[in-house]
Order: structure tokens, then sequence, then C-alpha cells
């Protein structure tokens, strides 16, 4: 009995963390190996090719339009800038951990997405005429992967401020259009957005935990239990 309130003790005082550990970085990698596993075996893509396709239904000339903005938005013309202010925000206002955060958080996920490209070699969708070509492989998307860890960075960063609502609505929002547009331009199947997603998330993440105590300010007792 003793081992088990022990055990409930810790629970208690670190379930906020361990509840961010788990559905946070555990369950998104577990659903991410599952997909990949089934990318690099090329499973049957029958879901893919039909969501695809259901969703590339709703074409109009208004979307189309969209989804190439959102392209636009999403990709590194404009998250690349944006996130080299935001780092050096950062820096001049001598809060380097929060800005090497951001940068590892960004850039990292910006690294892993194009090994990934590479070792799965997925070719792009052909179901439609895409709005436009695109370069290197597909699975997962940059887009999908970019936009989700820019805003999973900023959610993290605006946590213990007033900003946080602000960054979760504005921010969720826009990288789930951004991963839709991509299915939409048909430039990705949905696997490869959810793939962009998960992987994003579990990364930024992660690297939070591992860098906890260097960006988040210091808090009471009784707030630290209820935030972790």
């Amino acid at each position: 009995m003793a081992v088990w309130s022990r055990v409930l003790k810790i629970y208690r005082q670190n379930s906020g963390r361990l509840l961010l550990l788990f559905f946070g970085v555990l369950l998104p990698l577990l659903i991410l190996g599952d997909l990949a596993e089934d990318v690099l075996q090329q499973e049957d893509m029958r879901l893919d090719r039909w969501l695809s396709e259901w969703v590339n239904g709703f074409a109009t000339p208004w979307l189309d339009q969209a989804a190439l903005a959102l392209r636009f938005l999403g990709g590194v013309e404009v998250l690349g800038p944006l996130s080299l202010v935001i780092f050096a925000y950062f820096l001049s206002t001598h809060q380097p951990w929060k800005g090497w955060f951001f940068a590892f958080a960004v850039g990292g996920a910006a690294g892993l997405n194009l090994l990934a490209k590479a070792f799965f070699g997925r070719e792009r969708p052909d179901l439609f005429t895409p709005l436009v070509l695109e370069p290197n492989y597909s699975f997962p998307s940059g887009h999908a992967t970019g936009s989700a860890a820019f805003v999973s960075a900023l959610v993290v960063l605006a946590w213990y401020t007033r900003w946080r609502w602000w960054a979760v609505l504005l921010g969720v929002p826009f990288a789930l259009l951004v991963g839709l547009s991509r299915v939409y331009a048909g430039a990705h199947y949905p696997s490869d957005v959810l793939g962009g997603w998960l992987a994003s998330v579990a990364w930024v993440l992660g690297l939070r935990q591992v860098l906890r105590s260097r960006i988040r300010p210091a808090l009471p007792p009784s707030e630290e239990r209820a935030g972790s």
C-alpha cells in the first residue's frame, strides 16, 4: 500500500507533465510510426485516394485561390522570415533560451522533414491535375510540418502569458487549413499531411520537455502543478 501511495503521490504531482508526454509526444509518435510503416510498405491507399478525391470535389475558382494563398502563407517564403524575426526578438529582449527553443523547434522540424522525404521517397499524388507542380517527394508534407511546428512553438512560448488563447485560436486553424489546402491542391495525400502534423507536434512538445526549465517563467507551486 505504501508503494501505491507513493506512486499515486508522484502521479498527482506530475500529472500534467505525464499527460503531455503521453498525448503530445508518445501517442503522436505511435500513430506516426504506424502511418510510416504503411507508407514504407506501400499498403492499400484507397482511403487516401478517396479522401483526396472527396476534398477535390469541392473545387471552385475561389477555393483554388485560397489554396494558393495558404501555400504561400504556410511556406518558407513567409514562415522563414517570420521565424527569423521571432528568433531575433527573443535574443534582443534577453530571452536567448526562448529564441533557441523556437529556432530548434522550427528548424529541427524542417530538417527532419527533408530527411523523411528522402528516406520514404513517396511520389506525389497523380489523382487529378494539381494546382501547382511541386518538386521532391510527398511524405510527409513540408507545409503541414512547417506550419504545425511554427504554431506549436508559438503556443508553447505563449502558454504562460495572456496571449496563449490567441496563439491557439489563431494558430491551430491556420495550421489545419494549410494542411488541408495541400490535399485540395493535389500536392499531397491526406496521410502526408497527417504525418507532418504528428511529427511536428511530437518534436516540438518533446523539445519543450527537454528545455522546460529554460523557457518558462517561475511559477508558484500551486500553478506549477496545475500547468505542468
